[in-house]
């Protein structure tokens, strides 16, 4: 980008600082930091609440790891988000989610998947159209992981729906030899 600064080390010292705190704090929880926040945090404030808010779900969120995996990559197949697609694709794995899943997810609408990802599909066709989540899938996941976790399905489905935004507003791309899904 010709107007934002994309390098770390090049953003003002106040900016950097903040940018440093948080990339520690995902180190030490052995993930990286960067792609979108690089952009984000040409403006320091937005960038540090907007990770509060990632980093609460990911890593404090009521949802199982394997659950929020299935969406963020479920939203970034239907997006076409490809930064987050390689970007989830090694957590998914390492957080449980079959391999088979990430494939029906990369693959696009197949016939059913198993439960509880069929669930979440069905909660995402929702979101990831704008429409409404019927009263009986919310009954449904309710059931699975309480209130709170319907709840955040649905922020979690919002939160990358605006990460492919950032992405594809500012041209953010996966490294090189990342294979980007293929949009829905």
């Amino acid at each position: 980008m010709a107007v934002l600064e994309m390098d770390a080390a090049r953003l003002p010292a106040s900016a950097k600082a903040v940018f440093d705190r948080i990339a520690a704090k995902r180190r030490a929880l052995g993930e990286g930091f960067g792609g979108p926040y690089l952009a984000l945090f040409n403006h320091p404030a937005l960038a540090e609440r907007i990770e509060a808010l990632g980093f609460f779900l990911k890593f404090e969120g009521v949802l199982p790891r394997t659950a929020y995996q299935f969406i963020v990559l479920s939203v970034a197949r239907a997006t076409g988000a490809a930064f987050e697609w390689s970007d989830h694709v090694r957590h998914a794995l390492a957080a449980g989610l079959p391999q088979s899943i990430v494939d029906a997810i990369a693959d696009g609408p197949c016939a059913s998947l198993p439960e509880p990802y069929e669930l979440l599909r069905e909660i995402l066709a929702n979101t990831l159209a704008w429409r409404p989540v019927p009263d009986a899938l919310q009954a449904r996941a309710a059931a699975e992981w309480g209130k709170e976790g319907l709840v955040e399905i649905v922020v979690i489905s919002g939160f990358y729906q605006m990460f492919a935004a950032i992405n594809q507003g500012f041209d953010i791309q996966p490294p090189a030899e990342a294979e980007p899904p293929t949009r829905a």
